[in-house]
């Protein structure tokens, strides 16, 4: 506790940007001694195991951009739940056909409630978190003198307030539990600038046992701004031995492109453990703002996606699905400026807007570009002139919006935590049209109903 005047007075004016005795919280466990290396559940290779080879694999990716992506989010899911498909002969809804979610930021929200409460999403969620604001919840908190001199930070306090919002004391475990599809909640390495994402394969790295973390406390390290937020802190525990995984990084860092050597190395930094024995984890937008990465990176790394399924069954050959389906649902908005019609220069802020918005769009192109190519790459790989498999990338873009007064509007949309109701229900409906009328996902929707003979297997 501060014991001067001056510092108390700094402390109060500094508490916004850093704190005074605030220190990561670590909430993530060792394995136990008696406990082997997890590396066979609740893996990016386990989750491989579950797909239908005579169905359709579907991946959702949910980009970050505050409560404005996850509604639209939102959107996307009531959508699929309310399209009706035919796979191996029988009406399904294509909701109950998703194999794996990855999500960033705002779209942790939606992706990691639909993964401890299914159902309950489409009638609990918008009153929970889509219309609450808990951005002003946590400035409540933060603004509470009581609160100044607590050990506890701004994240710690995020994290108490998405809890009770929605996620509660729920484990990794709990999500486990209710089977596919599997959730990737993506988060950023603060020091290698590289993703981290919730899934055992990166907790083996760092001897620890994902299943009792709280899914509160991903979906805050997921959407911790920098500066805004402290960093959610994760102990790299020593006591185990990974060198199956170290290896396997490494031999696949030797034949891939120079991004996953980057990665590979980073990922391999967890086994330094003197020199990071904590890794201090921020916004999944900074690494990827679409949360492609996760799936791109791991079907790469194993060398295409026919080894990746043969890895994933133990060298067993497996047939893929016959639609291979990826939909982005991407958040991102480029606001109006008026830079270029004044001689003044532009403003802090808009300053930081503009660089933000062109590094981001940039990239986002780069991935999505990258995220067909491979889907095609994939396709032919896994095709037999007697089989052939579809690859379908079908993006969700608020930039597609074709008004103009409904694109500036959604423009003007901040990236915030809790929306207005109308702004909201925009959201939602501009989520379910968007998707409903891609023109790649129409003609999916036709293959998977005229045809139902295109989806019966070998």
């Amino acid at each position: 506790m501060p014991n001067n005047p001056l510092r108390l007075l700094l402390c109060s004016f500094g508490v916004l940007l850093s704190g005074c005795t605030a220190v990561g919280k670590i909430e993530n466990a060792p394995l136990k001694p008696d406990q082997t290396i997890q590396i066979e559940n609740n893996t990016l290779f386990s989750a491989a195991r579950n797909l239908d080879d005579k169905g359709l694999t579907l991946m959702l990716t949910f980009s970050g951009g505050g409560t404005r992506a996850s509604a639209l989010a939102y959107g996307v899911m009531e959508e699929l739940r309310d399209t009706s498909i035919i796979v191996n002969g029988e009406n399904k809804r294509m909701l109950d056909e998703v194999d794996f979610i990855s999500s960033v930021s705002g779209g942790s929200f939606t992706a990691a409630y639909y993964g401890l409460h299914r159902e309950k999403l489409f009638t609990d969620f918008k009153k929970d978190m889509l219309t609450r604001s808990l951005s002003s919840q946590i400035l409540h908190t933060v603004f509470n003198p009581f609160m100044w001199f607590s050990s506890s930070g701004r994240t710690d306090y995020a994290a108490e307030v998405f809890a009770e919002a929605g996620f509660g004391d729920a484990t990794f475990a709990d999500m486990f539990a209710k089977g596919d599809p599997v959730i990737a909640i993506n988060a950023t390495d603060l020091s290698k600038g590289i993703r981290f994402t919730f899934l055992q394969d990166y907790f083996n790295l760092l001897c620890s046992d994902l299943s009792s973390f709280p899914v509160s406390r991903a979906v805050t390290a997921s959407a911790a701004v920098p500066v805004l937020f402290d960093p959610v802190v994760i102990e790299n525990y020593s006591g185990c031995d990974p060198s199956g995984m170290n290896q396997y990084l490494q031999s696949r860092a030797a034949e891939g492109s120079m991004t996953l050597l980057d990665s590979a190395n980073a990922a391999l930094s967890y086994s330094d453990k003197s020199s990071r024995p904590f890794i201090h984890l921020v916004d999944g937008g900074i690494a990827d703002n679409l949360g492609l990465r996760t799936l791109i990176d791991t079907v790469e790394f194993a060398g295409g996606m026919k080894n990746y399924l043969e890895m994933a069954h133990q060298g067993k050959s497996f047939n893929s699905a016959k639609h291979f389906i990826i939909i982005v649902v991407n958040a991102s908005v480029k606001a109006d400026t008026d830079i270029d019609t004044k001689t003044s220069p532009p403003s802090i802020t808009q300053t930081i807007n503009a660089v933000t918005d062109a590094q981001l769009h940039l990239y986002n192109n780069e991935t999505l570009d990258l995220a067909q190519s491979l889907l095609d790459d994939w396709s032919i790989q896994m095709s037999t002139p007697e089989r052939p498999v579809k690859g379908h990338l079908i993006l969700v873009d608020l930039k597609s919006i074709k008004q103009p007064a409904l694109a500036k509007h959604v423009n003007h949309i901040p990236t915030t935590l809790g929306l207005e109701e109308k702004e909201v229900n925009l959201l939602i409906e501009l989520g379910r049209n968007l998707l409903r009328n891609n023109e790649e996902f129409i003609s999916l929707k036709k293959d998977l109903t005229i045809s139902p003979s295109s989806m019966q297997g070998n």
